[in-house]
């Protein structure tokens, strides 16, 4: 289990991220079974969103929760940075996400991304920044649960033998 503090600024990109992960089709979904995960982005969403406001938020992620969130941000920072490129919608009501619900929290958060769409690139650079800043927490939560693989090192080649000889012709056998 991972217990984060975060300012103002850094709960609302992370709320953006959880947005970006639940906006995607089966992001809930154990890739195993394909049935609902029991602790999911979900669950985080429902008690940073009521913190928003505040100066200060504070989260609690198990290691699944934390991968899900580093997923995420990872997303979210790819969709930021591709954002102004992206076209107007057919109606002229402005660019859309590929993402279902990306834009309305995007703008709901953000309000300045309406006049300067430009914003979205500084704001896929805080995403980063907060993200090398939770690596370390991020990293021991995930660490916490995994048992110590030993690591299977292959075989050295035997020294006195050759390698065998290659033809310069790959089709030629």
């Amino acid at each position: 289990m991972v217990e984060l503090q975060l300012q103002q600024e850094d709960a609302r990109l992370v709320y953006l991220a959880v947005a970006y992960h639940l906006g995607r089709p089966g992001s809930e979904l154990d890739p195993l079974t394909k049935q609902p995960v029991e602790h999911g982005l979900a669950e985080i969403s429902r008690d940073l969103q009521p913190q928003l406001e505040r100066p200060s938020a504070h989260i609690t992620l198990n290691a699944d929760q934390v991968t899900r969130l580093v997923s995420a941000m990872y997303g979210s920072m790819t969709e930021l940075k591709a954002y102004p490129m992206l076209g107007m919608g057919p109606d002229g009501s402005g660019r859309q996400s590929s993402v279902r619900g990306f834009d309305p929290v995007m703008r709901h958060l953000y309000p300045e991304v309406n006049d300067d769409i430009e914003v979205t690139t500084d704001l896929a650079e805080r995403m980063i920044m907060l993200k090398r800043r939770l690596d370390p927490q991020f990293l021991a939560a995930t660490n916490e649960t995994e048992e110590p693989a030993e690591a299977a090192l292959p075989e050295p080649a035997p020294a006195d033998e050759p390698p065998p000889k290659r033809s310069w012709w790959p089709f030629r056998k």
